[in-house]
């Protein structure tokens, strides 16, 4: 019986765990920008965006390529940019958008939302501390997100 518990303790662990980890499954497909915004003091705050920047989007593919469409403006005077092409992996709870190992364009920490919706939120490993300059270190360190919404 002793031995049972640990074991039985140990599976259930590991799978939860493993159900909470990032599959490719899980990011596939074409994904439309639904909110964005960032986390000040722990509460975030919605960006105010209209329908043309709403059109911004990822296409990620099962190739292992990846696109994003970024559109600036406001309705009736949308501007698309150039389309970003670049690679994908799943590095732990991030996807990580990258040319080549040193190259990486972008790292997002994944949240796959109840409502089947997906948010990314800025990776950043360790807070940055810029002496004489208390905005520019604001900044840096302010976590942005983007709740994405999959249209197939």
């Amino acid at each position: 019986m002793h031995t049972i518990l640990p074991v039985a303790f140990l599976i259930a662990t590991s799978s939860l765990i493993n159900a909470q980890q990032l599959k490719k499954d899980n990011v596939i497909g074409f994904w439309k920008l639904k909110e964005a915004g960032f986390y000040e003091n722990k509460e975030k705050v919605v960006k105010n965006f209209d329908n043309c920047r709403l059109m911004r989007n990822y296409a990620i593919r099962e190739d292992g390529f990846a696109v994003y469409n970024y559109f600036e403006g406001s309705t009736g005077d949308c501007s698309p940019s150039e389309p970003r092409l670049s690679f994908w992996r799943i590095i732990d709870n991030r996807i990580q958008f990258f040319v080549d190992d040193k190259n990486i364009l972008e790292e997002v920490v994944v949240t796959l939302n109840k409502d089947k919706t997906m948010t990314f939120s800025d990776y950043k490993p360790a807070f940055v501390k810029i002496d004489g300059d208390a905005l520019s270190e604001k900044v840096t360190n302010t976590i942005h997100y983007d709740i994405l919404e999959k249209q197939y």
